[in-house]
């Protein structure tokens, strides 16, 4: 089995971590793994210095789980995450606070799950119009269609 990788990026609090971890048990099929920066370390000679790999737990309901990803997937395709399509099929939710003080959209494809962000700590608002479909789900694309152009789709054609 393939789990998918949870990462974090422009992330300053903890909730944005939890938010790609979370996403990524969705992409998974209700499997989730303890989030890791480095599963392996190698020498040169291919002897593992760190291995550390994934030890997947069924924690959803696959059924429910199938009815969350057709809901983010419906997203992108054609929600508030339109921003964030990117050639081949992901997911996702974008988040704007009432005060336009913090705008994230998180989102997924079977290989990884990132959460974005931006905001305010001080109660500021980051700008008229701030939103998270708006401001990050653009973000998010640009992320993972570097991140993601040497992957497969992993779809049968």
């Amino acid at each position: 089995m393939q789990l998918t990788t949870s990462v974090y990026v422009i992330v300053t609090q903890l909730r944005g971590s939890l938010q790609a971890s979370a996403y990524a048990t969705f992409a998974n099929n209700g499997w989730q793994s303890k989030t890791t920066a480095i599963l392996q370390v190698t020498d040169r000679s291919g002897k593992a210095l760190i291995d550390n790999p994934p030890q997947p737990k069924l924690v959803l309901n696959q059924w429910a789980v199938a009815s969350v990803n057709s809901t983010l997937q419906t997203v992108v395709q054609s929600g508030t995450g339109i921003a964030a399509q990117i050639g081949r099929p992901a997911a996702g939710k974008t988040g704007t606070t009432s005060s336009e003080r913090d705008v994230w959209f998180v989102g997924y494809v079977p290989q990884l799950s990132v959460a974005v962000w931006e905001g305010n700590d001080n109660y500021a608002r980051i700008g008229a119009g701030a939103t998270g479909g708006g401001w990050m789900a653009p973000v998010w694309r640009e992320f993972m269609s570097e991140a993601l152009k040497d992957l497969s789709t992993g779809q049968k054609a």
